[in-house]
C-alpha cells in the first residue's frame, strides 16, 4: 500500500510553498526593520502592510513555519508508505501551517484533506493469488466444520465440545 500520489504531491507542494513564504516574510521583515526608509521607496503599500516590522514575530513565524513544513515532509517520507503511522505528525504540521503559514499552503492542505490517503495497487497476478488462497481457506474451514458435525452426529464429541471447537474455528 502506498500513499495517493496526488495527496502526497499536494502536501509536498504545501510544505515547499510554506518554506518559501516564511523565508520571504522573514527577509522582508528584516529589511523593513534594518532599512525602513530605503525599502519603503521600492515596495508598495501591500508589502509594507503584509510584512511585519516586529522582528520577534517574524522570527517566531519563520521557526514555526519551518517546523510545520518539516513535519509535513516527515509524514510523507518513503513515498507515503508510513503515512498512516505518522498521522499525528501530519496533523501537527497541518495545524502549525494553518496558524503560521501562507494562504497558498493552507489551500493546498485543505484540498489534500479531501483526497483518500492510501491507494492499494495490486497486479492481476497478486489479486489472483489472493483469490486462490481465500478459496482454499474457505474450503478448508468448510471441510473442518463438516467433520465436526459428523463427529457430533456419531457421538464422538459432545454438543459443548462441538460448540467450543466450532467457536475456535470461526
Amino acid at each position: 500500500m502506498y500513499m495517493n500520489k496526488t495527496k502526497r504531491n499536494l502536501i509536498l507542494a504545501s510544505a515547499i510553498v510554506n518554506l518559501v513564504g516564511v523565508s520571504v516574510s522573514l527577509i522582508m521583515s528584516i529589511l523593513l526593520v534594518v532599512k525602513n526608509d530605503a525599502i519603503k521607496e521600492y515596495l508598495d503599500l501591500y508589502y509594507i502592510v503584509t510584512y511585519s516590522t516586529n522582528i520577534v514575530y517574524a522570527v517566531i513565524s519563520f521557526a514555526a513555519g519551518l517546523a510545520g513544513s518539516i513535519l509535513l515532509l516527515c509524514s510523507i517520507r518513503s513515498k507515503g508508505k508510513y503515512f498512516r503511522t505518522s498521522q499525528m505528525i501530519y496533523i501537527i504540521g497541518f495545524v502549525i501551517i494553518v496558524i503560521f503559514g501562507s494562504f497558498v499552503s493552507w489551500v493546498l492542505l485543505f484540498i489534500s484533506m479531501f483526497i483518500p490517503d492510501i491507494v492499494v495497487m495490486n497486479t492481476k497476478s497478486e489479486v489472483k493469488k489472493e483469490e486462490i488462497l481465500e478459496e482454499k481457506a474457505y474450503a478448508e474451514k468448510k471441510k473442518r466444520i463438516e467433520d465436526l458435525k459428523r463427529m457430533r452426529d456419531n457421538g464422538l464429541i459432545s454438543e459443548e465440545e462441538y460448540k467450543e471447537k466450532l467457536f475456535e474455528l470461526l
